[in-house]
């Protein structure tokens, strides 16, 4: 089995019953620990590795796709809850949704004990659990005593660390200034981890983090953090630290090597981002840097990536997948490339460079912004994207065309997806089995045709059972009415197309939405 790793994070900040408060931080909050997981001076996660729930309204969603990761998962588990946190009359966590009721949080909210079961299921080697929510300290701590109930250890699961934001009412700034403030609990653990520990070493743990985080907001008279962790895992290794100083410890790879390594690299010479320049290469490992013109006579360096096994199967993929965007022309790229012999799982050469370039005030604007991810699958086609992403700066060409010219074609509904699938220069995911596709027929007129005018065809002859949204990085079609997606920006159902504006962060001003044409 592969080692993987998943971090799934939940953020809630709006409630629909008033006894509960919005909490406008918990998303600056959520985005906060996602910037620090991706951050490759820090955590180094890659961006399809972390599933972020946004102000997820029900319980059942979110606890559903906390299983299926969970199951899936067999390097690093890491689950972060920041909202409101409910005890039940039994004296139980649950973490509150936008639906959830104070008065009946164990029907309409997400029982930890959920949570726990999916860690007990997971196969992760370490399981971390971060709860940044109000009486977060009672899945620590059993209770006792005449007027409290008793309380099982919930994070009682062999490889499991937990680190909880309070015992009872965890602490946020004032409502006017949640706008753009964090809760105090993450803006602590954020300022922490992305400050460094001077003195410590260099790989943070998380039993190196926690005396600094419980000092810290005690200092500031806030509320305490616990935590419980279990076998070895507070020795996890949770960030680099940036404050850390050279000493007289053993590298495994010297510094002189790693300097010659990466002068190397650099002077290797640039080849077009083309399919006869790919085909050159041979099967062989290494790292690769993407190059983009940029007005000068410098190309800028836009990704930093390596193969394991040929660097010709990734470019292949990011030409393809270039091709298919907007605002990027592939003519203005280039690739240089080293060949390795090394285990590069081991020696990670994409880290020294991406390292060096950070520290010349050089970042590669299309590492950790979403470029290299491949389909991370239903669970995060919810996922509300940032400015930065990849998919909203360069999102998808609906108007891609497949053929230009050809005979009429009569087609069931399932060959045209097949044919959709294998020939669109980004991803198309349907359900197939059991849909009935097959007994569905249609006819491709003669001429050329495009993706767009392909995914009209298609909605026509399934009917209104279905749905076919075009997200900026993805087009899906499943068998639902009235899905609404973040990142949608067409909708197809039945004979009509619709335009859709995405709901992210600061959409770029060059980007604009409107309702199709018959034929974009």
């Amino acid at each position: 089995m592969t080692s993987n790793n998943t971090a799934v994070l939940i953020g809630v900040s709006q409630y629909r019953d008033p006894s509960l408060p919005d909490v406008p931080a918990a998303l600056n909050s959520l985005h906060a620990m996602r910037y620090l997981l991706t951050d490759p001076d820090l955590c180094g996660w890659s961006e399809d590795q972390v599933l972020m729930l946004e102000d997820p309204a029900g319980a059942a969603e979110p606890a559903l796709q906390l299983h299926r990761l969970a199951e899936e998962t067999t390097g690093t588990l890491l689950i972060y809850f920041v909202g409101h946190g409910v005890v039940t009359k039994t004296g139980a966590l649950c973490l509150a949704t936008g639906d959830t009721q104070l008065r009946y949080p164990d029907l309409t909210g997400l029982e930890y004990d959920k949570v726990r079961s999916a860690l007990l299921d997971s196969p992760a080697q370490a399981k971390l659990v971060i709860l940044d929510c109000c009486y977060s300290g009672r899945v620590i701590h059993a209770l006792s005593g005449a007027d409290e109930s008793h309380l099982a250890d919930a994070t009682d699961v062999r490889g499991v660390y937990t680190l909880t934001a309070a015992d009872q009412a965890a602490h946020v700034p004032p409502l006017e200034e949640q706008k753009t403030a964090c809760t105090s609990f993450t803006a602590a653990l954020r300022d922490i981890v992305r400050d460094g520990i001077p003195g410590a070493p260099p790989m943070l743990a998380l039993s190196d983090i926690y005396p600094q985080l419980k000092h810290t907001l005690k200092a500031r008279g806030l509320p305490e953090p616990n935590q419980r962790g279990t076998d070895t895992v507070e020795s996890y290794a949770f960030s680099r630290n940036v404050a850390h100083t050279s000493g007289t410890g053993f590298r495994l790879i010297p510094r002189e090597r790693e300097d010659l390594f990466l002068k190397i690299l650099a002077a290797q010479p640039r080849h077009d981002l083309s399919v006869p320049s790919i085909e050159k290469l041979e099967d062989w490992p290494g790292v690769y840097l993407l190059h983009q013109k940029s007005g000068g006579d410098n190309p800028k360096i836009v990704y930093v990536g390596r193969s394991d096994r040929s660097i010709a199967t990734p470019l292949k993929q990011h030409l393809r997948k270039i091709d298919g965007r907007h605002y990027v022309d592939s003519h203005d790229l280039s690739f240089s490339y080293l060949k390795l012999d090394d285990d590069l799982s081991y020696v990670a050469p994409e880290r020294l460079a991406l390292r060096r370039l950070h520290e010349q005030g050089l970042t590669p604007s299309w590492n950790h912004n979403g470029f290299g991810n491949r389909d991370a699958g239903r669970a995060r086609d919810r996922t509300r994207l940032d400015s930065h992403h990849f998919d909203v700066v360069h999102p998808i060409d609906l108007s891609w065309p497949l053929r230009a010219d050809g005979p009429a074609l009569d087609l069931t509904a399932n060959e045209l997806a097949a044919y959709l699938k294998a020939e669109l220069p980004y991803i198309f995911r349907f359900e197939h089995q059991g849909a009935g596709m097959d007994g569905i027929r249609l006819s491709v007129p003669e001429g050329s045709f495009s993706a767009d005018r392909a995914f009209r065809l298609l909605a026509a002859a399934l009917g209104d059972e279905w749905q076919i949204s075009a997200l900026m990085g993805r087009v899906l079609m499943y068998r639902e009415r009235d899905a609404r997606y973040p990142s949608a920006i067409r909708y197809y159902v039945g004979t009509e197309a619709m335009g859709a504006i995405p709901d992210v962060y600061e959409v770029p001003d060059d980007f604009e939405v409107a309702d199709p044409p018959d034929d974009c």
